[in-house]
């Protein structure tokens, strides 16, 4: 029945649309600034990432809200800004830890964000409208996944798991840049290699540093080639040609003053895009963040939403004039900052203008990089850029021309040449903070606005299922409520649409889920 159904809506979509309905293939690798040689740095051999950008666009001005990967991921799978939804604390979810139980970088319990604003997972959307949906296999979303949100997620997962001819969303994880290879594996490089390598000015001349750089881009050439076979798997299938394809990273480089900083090192990303159908001219310099990328893949593949995204489509438009994006809770450690960026000017607000922008974070100890640089603040040895990083003491605000100054070395936020760029970004600064459901309140504060003081979570009204001749039909009975189905003995729930019959010989369950409150599953026997 499932089958016959989704070949039914199909030939429909086709007819209707006039066209075959667009693949989709999201590539996202880890812990990524602009190493790549398509932005000019050539110390990694990528070719399939190369080929790709000649087949596509690379864009210059991506960014995601949050330099860390799951406040960051958060607002890819919603289009929605972390500061709004409560997902901007970094491992404030924990899939394995029961709910109420402590978190020790916070000292308050793990919790899954409630947020105030209608939201849901983009690609229930496209599953309701016959897509295949799979994710290999890191979610990290900072809350609960929906479990509507994909046919499969797993190792495993791959579009070629569909039904034959199935219209298919797919993304592919990569791990192998991640930080946390950079110290795991141990290499020697001879003294040529490591005097060939791209070092920023601002990093201290130093051999270990080399080293971790270089371990960087050997890892970001092994990601090419585990790119590669992916494409190559999807041109042995003949799907290339009507496949939009993003690569992309969830957030900057693995290195400290790059991941989990708000500069644009840490929130500036490598951005390839390979459309179809092509004959619009695009421009590689217009703004693109991360939350923009949910409307985008369903304006492509001409599905409405439901409720209301923050993201902008760029699906053949430009429309954003403004980037933001928030640093929170990193792991042990808090430092809020905010950050605004219109044309070639970029301006940071510091909230805690009396501690260090450094912030001695536990998990990263273990790279060379970070111990040298702590060594060299220990004995007074750092350049005026390192220094300045761990001086007990920020500006309240922070202003630098990113297009010309793309490390923000050079502070114009006393210049009174740029007074009016500055009251200008103030301005949208401020008003996208006010705007914030979160951004403005403590951790703690939060999760009672949220829930209660004893973190309670809220639970769903049961639905009315109405039994006809005909099938089954399901009202939510909830608001800004998901509802699915499967058959018993069934590990995928199928999205279910108001008004749909459920036509089925066998027992059922019912599933309904929103963020934030207690999924509800109930059994129906037959």
């Amino acid at each position: 029945m499932k089958i016959y159904i989704l070949s039914i809506y199909l030939l429909i979509s086709t007819i209707c649309f006039g066209t075959e309905l667009p693949n989709f293939l999201w590539l996202i690798c880890e812990d990524q600034s602009l190493f790549f040689s398509v932005y000019g740095d050539s110390s990694a051999k990528t070719p399939n990432l190369d080929q790709l950008a000649k087949d596509g666009i690379v864009y210059q001005n991506c960014y995601t809200p949050s330099p860390v990967c799951a406040p960051s991921r958060s607002s890819l799978i919603t289009g929605m800004y972390p500061t709004t939804i409560g997902t901007h604390h970094m491992r404030a979810y924990k899939k394995s830890k029961k709910s109420n139980s402590l978190n020790p970088h916070s000292s308050l319990p793990y919790y899954s964000a409630k947020p105030k604003k209608p939201i849901r997972f983009f690609t229930e959307y496209l599953r309701a409208n016959g897509y295949y949906c799979s994710n290999n296999s890191k979610e990290d979303y900072n809350m609960i996944t929906s479990p509507l949100a994909w046919d499969e997620s797993s190792q495993s997962a791959h579009w070629r798991n569909r039904h034959k001819d199935q219209s298919f969303f797919s993304v592919f994880n990569f791990y192998v840049t991640h930080e946390s290879n950079i110290w795991k594996k141990k290499n020697n490089y001879s003294k040529e290699e490591l005097e060939k390598i791209s070092k920023p000015d601002f990093l201290p001349d130093n051999d270990k540093i080399k080293i971790d750089l270089l371990t960087n881009y050997k890892n970001i050439e092994k990601l090419d080639q585990e790119i590669g076979l992916i494409i190559h798997q999807l041109k042995e299938d003949s799907l290339y040609d009507n496949t939009i394809i993003f690569f992309f990273s969830d957030h900057g480089g693995p290195f400290p003053r790059y991941k989990r900083s708000i500069y644009e090192t840490g929130i500036r990303v490598p951005m390839i895009a390979k459309w179809i159908n092509d004959t619009i001219k695009r421009n590689q310099n217009q703004f693109i963040s991360f939350v923009d990328f949910a409307p985008t893949i369903l304006e492509a593949a001409n599905i409405k939403e439901e409720f209301p995204f923050e993201g902008v489509s760029f699906f053949k438009k430009e429309k954003r004039q403004y980037i933001y994006a928030a640093t929170d809770r990193f792991d042990e450690y808090t430092d809020k900052r905010r950050c605004v960026r219109g044309g070639n000017f970029k301006l940071i607000y510091n909230a805690d203008t009396t501690t260090s922008i450094y912030k001695p974070i536990s998990y990263r100890k273990e790279m060379k990089m970070i111990q040298i640089l702590d060594s060299l603040n220990q004995k007074n040895e750092l350049n005026t850029y390192f220094s300045n990083w761990f001086l007990n003491e920020k500006e309240r605000f922070e202003l630098y021309e990113v297009s010309s100054d793309y490390y923000e070395s050079k502070n114009l936020i006393r210049n009174p040449k740029y007074k009016q760029i500055f009251i200008r970004l103030r301005k949208h600064l401020f008003e996208w903070m006010d705007s914030s459901d979160f951004g403005n309140i403590s951790e703690s504060n939060m999760l009672e606005h949220m829930f209660t003081e004893s973190i309670s979570i809220p639970k769903l009204n049961a639905p009315n299922l109405i039994e006809s001749d005909a099938g089954y039909l399901i009202e939510s009975n909830n608001l800004n409520t998901s509802v699915g189905w499967r058959n018993k003995n069934e590990t995928t729930w199928n999205v279910y649409q108001k008004n749909e019959i459920i036509q089925t010989n066998n027992d059922f369950e019912i599933l309904l889920f929103r963020p934030g409150h207690e999924t509800f599953i109930k059994a129906v026997k037959k």
